[in-house]
C-alpha cells in the first residue's frame, strides 16, 4: 500500500517538483534526474503510510538531491589550477561519436537507451522485454543520460 501511495503522489506532484527542481538547478534536464533520483530514493526507503506523508517526504528528498547535485558543481576553492592553452581535440561525427560517448555506458545502459531512444518505447515495455522492473528502467536511463552528458561535456567542441 505505501509504494501505491507514493506512485500515486509521484504521478500528481511530478510537475510541481520538477518545477521546484528547475528553481533549484537552472537546468531542465538535471531537473529531471533530480526528480527521478528523488523518486527511486524514497522507493528504497520505508513507505509512507499517507498521502501527505509521501508528498513531504518527495519535496524533502528532492530538496536534499538538489542540494547535493549543487554541492557537485561548486568549483574547489583555495585550490589554484593553472591556465595551460589547449587544442581542442577532433571529435568525430555522427556514428562515431556516437560510439564515443557510448563506450562509458554498461551494456544495460547501451540497451535500455537504445530502446527507450532509437525504438521510442516506453518503461514499461523495455521492463518487459528485458525482464527487469519499471524502476530499475527509470534508474538505468537517469545514470545512462547522467554519463552521456558528462562526456558530452568533457569533449571540447
Amino acid at each position: 500500500m505505501g509504494t501505491e501511495l507514493l506512485t500515486d503522489a509521484f504521478c500528481r506532484l511530478q510537475n510541481k517538483l520538477h518545477f521546484v527542481a528547475s528553481r533549484l538547478l537552472n537546468d531542465d534536464a538535471e531537473a529531471s534526474d533530480a526528480v527521478q533520483d528523488a523518486f527511486c530514493n524514497l522507493l528504497e526507503a520505508r513507505s509512507p503510510d499517507s498521502y501527505d506523508e509521501a508528498r513531504y517526504r518527495l519535496f524533502a528528498v528532492l530538496k536534499n538531491v538538489c542540494i547535493n547535485k549543487l554541492r557537485r558543481r561548486r568549483p574547489l576553492t583555495g585550490v589554484e589550477t593553472p591556465e595551460i592553452a589547449v587544442e581542442p581535440r577532433y571529435v568525430p561525427d555522427g556514428d562515431s561519436l556516437r560510439m564515443e560517448l557510448f563506450r562509458h555506458l554498461t551494456p544495460v545502459q547501451r540497451q535500455v537507451f537504445g530502446l527507450a531512444v532509437d525504438q521510442e518505447l516506453e518503461y514499461s515495455e523495455i521492463a518487459e522485454q528485458l525482464g527487469m522492473s519499471i524502476d530499475a528502467v527509470r534508474m538505468h536511463m537517469c545514470r545512462a543520460r547522467k554519463i552521456l552528458r558528462q562526456q558530452y561535456k568533457k569533449l571540447e567542441l
